[in-house]
């Protein structure tokens, strides 16, 4: 039986064509009868209906989670496929990341070896489906080691413990168990399914990354930090241990994987048929950013495969403990390719950068995206061959970045210009309407009725607002050509050691943004996204 519509939002038409086609085939497989077991998460195949209402609840309730194997509507109980040996047995969260890596494991674009490269694939899946012992349907080999591996990580387990735990639990399971004998048994297990990232040393200051022409440096050419932690009591450098430490997921092996798989390359073709017809935009799709970057590019948009990012950040607390100030900032790419029940969902959220603490990068951000900017730019300019597995050949992928998605303390860092004070707003600038507030010291943000249209029954409602009657017009929009304009002289300044200097009356920017570097961000119209923390007249703006 096809499961893939269990996946898709019970909104779209595959999946009410494959609840009907589902609902067709239990009835057919239990001699025609107009009652059946219904699986919805509700029913729990306890209850029986009529199959037109076990239809109906498949649609508004969905499917149960927990049924996999659909034994009660005709599915066999024994699977012919290796790759669905064991599709029974439940899988953890932590697990279904390592999972998803053996599928996605990186193909080789070569034709000629590529046949050795499905053998090696295939040794890879049998050996994560391999059930913990013969019989166990919780487990597998591999899921029941990334759990124990887990719970060692979490409650800070010493090497020699989890070796003794490793001990206690083979003793207690039967004889033919797979679980590793050791901790580096494991740790051997898993580097098969390793993630893969890149660790980039950092100035503890932010000043720079110790890599290419500073690979082999020891202290920061700027402030002079050492790259290495000092202990705060003997200030004793210690050798080899970073004081800082940027964590960079590559993105370029991880786009390899996706088109790798059939059902994935498929997906990312589907922004190419799905373009709303009526007006209304529910997708980025049907945006005025994707069709100018079809008139201005159309080499680039003339292949569907060519991936669209959209980029979000944000500091978060690892710890969960609202006492410790430390501030974790991951830099999250959304590909904009798939359809939008899939596009958002966190399976398809790429993580790519992890920010270290204890302090917000603040601007200096920059110098830790440089890494994500240089494979963006290559995938923009040379592109990369990839392998289709859906057409089965190989192309030429490119990538373009369509926005940056954040908050308004956010959009300074990444943007440059400055959300606080009294010009704070992007849109208006220098026509922001601001007014300082003596007695509460702080500025309030006034002008929203300039957005309005010009016979707006609002504009004149003066006790309503501010007193007086809005006259003003909607400031002008300001796109990439023009902000690039107004930076490309500035230099760039990072590290949190220099002194802080008075802003420049002339310019209103407090650095020229990385992104600049990418041959189109100055073409592109809209460029950063303010999603959440609006204030002011911001919140009718046009950007």
């Amino acid at each position: 039986m096809d499961k893939r519509w269990v996946y898709f939002s019970r909104h779209s038409d595959e999946y009410r064509k494959g609840a009907r086609e589902f609902v067709n085939s239990a009835r057919a497989n239990s001699g025609n009868l107009d009652i059946i077991v219904c699986p919805c998460i509700r029913c729990k195949n306890v209850q029986r209906h009529h199959f037109d209402l076990v239809y109906e609840h498949l649609v508004m309730k969905g499917m149960d989670p927990t049924y996999n194997t659909w034994v009660l509507h005709g599915e066999n109980s024994t699977y012919s496929g290796m790759s669905m040996q064991y599709g029974d047995i439940e899988m953890t969260e932590t697990y279904q990341m390592y999972r998803d890596q053996v599928y996605f494991q990186e193909p080789n674009v070569s034709e000629h070896t590529h046949e050795s490269s499905k053998v090696e694939f295939t040794n890879l899946i049998k050996d994560a489906e391999t059930p913990l012992y013969p019989g166990c349907t919780k487990h597998t080999k591999i899921s029941a080691t990334v759990s124990l591996f887990k719970h060692k990580v979490t409650h800070g387990i010493s090497d020699k413990g989890f070796g003794e735990l490793l001990q206690i639990v083979r003793d207690i399971l039967p004889s033919e168990n797979t679980l590793p004998e050791s901790l580096y048994s494991t740790k051997k297990l898993l580097k098969t399914f390793d993630l893969g990232y890149e660790k980039i040393h950092a100035c503890v200051n932010d000043c720079c990354l110790f890599r290419k022409e500073l690979g082999n440096a020891h202290m920061c050419p700027k402030c002079g930090a050492s790259r290495w932690k000092v202990n705060e009591c003997t200030e004793k450098i210690q050798q080899g241990v970073p004081a800082k430490v940027l964590r960079y997921f590559p993105i370029i092996p991880r786009l390899k994987r996706m088109f790798s798989v059939t059902d994935m390359a498929e997906q990312l073709r589907w922004h190419q048929t799905h373009k709303s017809q009526d007006g209304k935009m529910r997708h980025p799709v049907d945006s005025l950013a994707w069709d100018i970057i079809n008139k201005k590019w159309p080499s680039f948009a003339s292949d569907s495969r060519n991936i669209r990012f959209g980029l979000a950040t944000d500091g978060f607390n690892p710890f969960q403990d609202l006492s410790t100030r430390y501030s974790c900032w991951p830099v999250i790419l959304v590909i904009y390719n798939l359809p939008p029940w899939l596009c958002m969902s966190k399976d398809s959220l790429m993580l790519s950068l992890l920010i270290p603490g204890p302090k917000q990068p603040g601007n200096d951000i920059d110098v830790y995206l440089a890494p994500l900017v240089e494979d963006l730019k290559e995938l923009w300019i040379n592109g990369v061959e990839v392998y289709d597995a859906l057409s089965e050949s190989t192309f030429i992928l490119r990538t373009i970045l369509m926005w940056t998605i954040n908050d308004f303390p956010a959009y300074a860092n990444l943007s440059g210009w400055s959300t606080k004070r009294k010009l704070a707003c992007p849109v208006c600038r220098q026509n922001t309407c601001s007014k300082w507030l003596s007695h509460s010291k702080k500025f309030a943000y006034m002008g929203h009725r300039r957005f309005l249209h010009s016979n707006h029954s609002f504009r004149r409602k003066q006790a309503w607002f501010d007193g007086v009657i809005e006259e003003g017009t909607r400031p002008k929009i300001f796109i990439g050509e023009d902000i690039y304009s107004e930076v490309k002289n500035l230099a760039n300044d990072w590290g949190k050691l220099r002194k802080k200097r008075k802003r420049d009356s002339s310019s209103l920017w407090k650095k020229k943004s990385i992104f600049f570097d990418l041959p189109y961000w100055k073409e592109e119209k809209l460029v950063y996204v303010d999603q959440y923390n609006i204030v002011g007249c911001t919140q009718l703006r046009g950007l």
